[in-house]
């Protein structure tokens, strides 16, 4: 039994060390690929920013005036959300260049009666996941 153990041989030592080399260049291309597309989608919407320029109060909804401040064209959602409820709205425009303003158009913001005096969070987001969010109190 014992010289069973000691006829069987171990992988060489030249194996080995291209083993550890061949997964060492597959592990940092890995990594290569990874970091490679993260930074990619990262550094393209670093450039992009919209800010709420004015939010105007009518007795039962809300106009909201969006300013793309950013660099590149940004896209709006066709969403508002006031105090966390989404709100469907249609844009002036919902393609904004750099410096372009749009506003929601028609009934604006319907959400319910607006009360004098109380304050309300409002968000408005782009499809790229570009958004801003202000607190504005109604007259």
């Amino acid at each position: 039994m014992i010289n069973l153990l000691k006829d069987k041989k171990a992988v060489s030592p030249v194996i080995a060390v291209l083993l550890m080399v061949a997964i060492a260049v597959v592990a940092a291309l890995i990594t290569y690929s990874w970091v490679t597309g993260f930074v990619t989608t990262t550094t393209t919407k670093a450039g992009h920013a919209i800010q709420i320029q004015a939010v105007s109060f009518g007795s039962n909804n809300m106009t909201v005036y969006v300013q793309n401040v950013g660099t590149g064209s940004v896209t709006l959602v066709n969403t508002v959300f006031v105090n966390g409820k989404g709100y469907s709205v249609t844009w002036s425009d919902t393609s904004l260049s750099e410096g372009e303003v749009a506003y929601t158009t028609g009934t604006g913001v319907r959400s319910g009666t607006v009360t004098s005096g109380t304050t309300y969070t409002v968000r408005v987001v782009c499809t790229d996941g570009t958004f801003t969010e202000g607190k504005y109190t109604a007259p």
